[in-house]
């Protein structure tokens, strides 16, 4: 893909190139009843409609529709069964050679709106790969899909800029080569990005990259030795160090993830960056067990690392901003949201306990919800037609957007390190007989852990009953979406570190000490303390929430009237077993089997409502009645005919019954 921006005449910066993102010229086509049809893009198609609508030639009306609606394709197609009907008119009585130049006239016009045609196929095609399962309208742009001549078919080549060639040879000579050149250096490329009411992006797919699964990797540490020391100490100072450390490190991953998403590098520099920013995560990790501790504090170390990664992060966005002055607006924000918070981050290592705190969570939020900041401004730029607003939309006209899919996957990706945490939380080693009570909090445990598995991946985030995805949706439901996944992995971390002390817990009948191994039984405990309680069934309740307003977020298919049980109510039920799960940490009269056992059942009712109330009505749970029939049956007889040329079988003589074995029908 190619994407070289120019400068108009009046000084704006507008991309242009041949085949690749230049901005649509209107282009017109005819309708049988003689109107003239204007295609515009949305911004244009205003002015062009006021422009016609006052025009006095009334042999020629004018209509103006928006490139890739609905509107569009289906007058392209009115248009197309005309001339396609006039052409076969045509050669019905193509004896007459007088007919023969209407004959090419009508076959030309024909050939015109077909490849208008199908280049809007092929635009909605690439889309619709992409953006189905989060939803996509005729705001979105794609570039880098191939020149003009090809219509798009073309595998995308390497992005490049004004000043930039081509850094990548074609396909067939990177093949005759046998290999491929990894720079030490390159350009960065945004990916996507918002220009004039627009979201452009590269026709290419954002990959997860190699290196940010090994990233992903640190924090399998990071959840468990943060989970695991609170688990052994569940009291309030526990907690507060739990949220801090951990909204550090979730902090660092995000900017990663946003700043991979955004550009496009590739090269050697940029996997030395993401392993300076691990070593940075690793110094961090080795000093969140003693922040804020009584005996050493290892707050200032903390810190320390915290901001070099921070800074580090500044750096990378003022190279970029000056390697891309495209998004320089951006980039400067970027710097601006790192440095007001690292001032302050500084100043509370200056302070002691518990002064420093009030420093502490305010750089903290500054840094968590920063991005609102921008994204608000962004907005009041598009809404406003003022002279701040003017000013603001010159200083964000490029605005760089992450690719949803990336995020989503990066996201799903992380919420499995977490799930998977839980189920290794369960997990103990017997000394002696091992069917007790001890394997039955186990067993509770890992059910508990795969419905919120099923919950989070099949119910709330089910691509195929997404609709438009929260990103998509609104500015305000993606915030909801992203700060709700914070939310939810904090919580159920918490409340996985307790559920690994409650299953060795021994407060309970049938949960004899002795046959556990020395490990196991030093962590074992004849009371489950009101902390520990409080952070399990409060964990639970609260992730539950969560992974509600998850839920809220989106914008589902199925509406309310064809479901069992609406949205609304099912939302409803959770939260109630929310509220009880977080109320149940004050029965204390329940040891820790009944605790986990009442839980998991909780859990299992939230799941059996979401399954059966978002189920269609008059829709069987059991599925079909009747057997399946299958049409790959034959005879051996029938078998060695077919196999009589050589041993071999031609597939493309059989029928279609010999080929396959999917079942047809139901008898």
């Amino acid at each position: 893909m190619s994407a070289t921006p120019t400068r108009s005449p009046s000084g704006s910066s507008t991309p242009s190139g041949r085949g690749r993102h230049a901005r649509r010229r209107p282009s017109e086509f005819l309708l049988p009843d003689g109107r003239r049809i204007l295609v515009a893009l949305p911004e244009d198609a205003a002015a062009l409609r006021e422009k016609h609508v006052s025009a006095t030639d009334a042999e020629m009306q004018t209509e103006v529709v928006v490139h890739g609606s609905a509107e569009h394709e289906r007058l392209l197609r009115q248009s197309q069964a005309h001339h396609a009907q006039r052409r076969a008119e045509l050669r019905a009585r193509a004896a007459a050679a007088s007919l023969l130049d209407e004959w090419d006239a009508a076959g030309a016009r024909l050939d015109a709106v077909t490849a208008e045609l199908e280049a809007l196929a092929d635009h909605s095609g690439r889309l619709r790969e992409n953006f189905s399962k989060f939803g996509y309208d005729a705001r979105l742009r794609t570039y880098g899909g191939g020149d003009e001549e090809d219509g798009g078919r073309r595998g995308s080549r390497s992005p490049s800029f004004a000043g930039e060639k081509e850094e990548r040879a074609p396909d067939e000579w990177s093949e005759r080569r046998g290999g491929n050149v990894m720079k030490l250096f390159r350009r960065p490329v945004i990916r996507q990005y918002f220009h004039r009411g627009l979201l452009w992006r590269a026709s290419e797919e954002t990959k997860i990259m190699s290196f940010e699964l090994f990233f992903d990797l640190l924090y399998v540490g990071i959840i468990a030795i943060n989970g695991d020391h609170a688990a052994e100490d569940a009291t309030g100072h526990e907690l507060l160090r739990f949220v801090v450390t951990f909204c550090m490190s979730w902090k660092i991953w995000s900017d990663v993830a946003m700043l991979v998403s955004w550009f496009e590098t590739d090269d050697i520099l940029q996997r030395v960056e993401i392993l300076f920013l691990i070593a940075c995560l690793l110094g961090l990790t080795t000093d969140m067990l003693n922040t804020f501790g009584e005996e050493y504090d290892t707050y200032v170390q903390l810190v320390g690392f915290y901001l070099a990664a921070r800074l580090f992060m500044a750096a990378y966005c003022a190279l970029t901003g000056i390697l891309l002055p495209l998004v320089k607006g951006m980039m400067i924000t970027q710097i601006i949201l790192v440095l007001i918070p690292s001032a302050l981050w500084i100043g509370s290592t200056q302070v002691e306990m518990p002064n420093r705190l009030g420093l502490t969570f305010t750089a903290l939020a500054l840094d968590l919800f920063g991005s609102t900041l921008y994204v608000g401004l962004f907005r009041y730029s598009r809404t406003h037609q003022d002279g701040i607003a003017r000013k603001i939309e010159q200083f964000f006209e490029f605005y760089p957007a992450f690719n949803i899919e990336h995020k989503v996957e990066r996201t799903n990706a992380f919420v499995s390190l977490v799930l998977g945490y839980s189920v290794v939380g369960v997990i103990f080693q017997n000394a002696g007989f091992g069917l007790n009570a001890f394997l039955g909090k186990a067993i509770l445990g890992l059910v508990q852990a795969f419905i919120f598995n099923w919950i989070y991946f099949e119910v709330d985030g089910e691509l195929d009953n997404i609709h438009v995805h929260a990103i998509r949706r609104h500015a305000n439901y993606a915030f909801l979406w992203q700060y709700a996944h914070l939310l939810f992995i904090m919580a159920y971390i918490l409340a996985a570190a307790g559920l690994s002390k409650l299953v060795v817990a021994d407060d309970c009948p049938d949960a004899p000490p002795d046959t556990l191994t020395e490990l196991y039984r030093e962590r074992s405990e004849p009371e489950v303390s009101t902390g520990l309680r409080l952070f399990y069934c409060a964990g639970l309740g609260v992730a539950l929430f969560a992974m509600g307003l998850i839920n809220l977020s989106h914008e589902h298919k199925i509406p309310a009237s064809a479901c069992r049980l609406p949205r609304w109510l099912r939302l409803a039920n959770r939260a109630a077993v929310c509220a009880v799960l977080c109320c149940l940490a004050a029965a204390e009269r329940l040891n820790s089997l009944e605790l986990v056992g009442t839980t998991t059942a909780l859990s299992a009712w939230v799941l059996g409502v979401e399954l059966v109330g978002k189920s269609c009505r008059g829709e069987s749970m059991f599925g079909a009645d009747g057997r399946c029939r299958y049409t790959a049956k034959c005879s051996r007889r029938e078998l060695e005919d077919a196999t009589k040329s050589d041993g071999q079988v031609d597939v493309v003589e059989l029928s279609r019954g010999e080929k396959t074995a999917a079942p047809v029908g139901i008898e």
